[in-house]
């Protein structure tokens, strides 16, 4: 295991011992915890959402009607 030497605000340090009294465990194991939490949310943040995966397929299906959103005849049989 690999130790690293980190500098934090005294602050900091209190709330961090007093975390890790109330969990029963040492502040490294916590640190640790909380590290790992970090890098994995971080991890899914950085996937590509729906819409980057299917943009490419916005107005793949094209009518060949310009007005089809707009004009009243082509709205016929949908809603009420």
């Amino acid at each position: 295991m690999t130790t690293i030497s980190l500098k934090i605000p005294d602050d900091l340090a209190l709330q961090l011992d007093a975390a890790a009294s109330a969990a029963q465990t040492s502040r490294s194991a916590l640190f640790r915890e909380a590290l790992i939490e970090k890098l994995e949310s971080r991890s899914l943040k950085a996937k590509p959402s729906l819409y980057d995966l299917s943009a490419d397929l916005c107005g793949a299906g094209a009518s060949g009607l310009r007005d089809l959103a707009s004009n009243p005849k082509h709205l016929k049989g949908f809603g009420s």
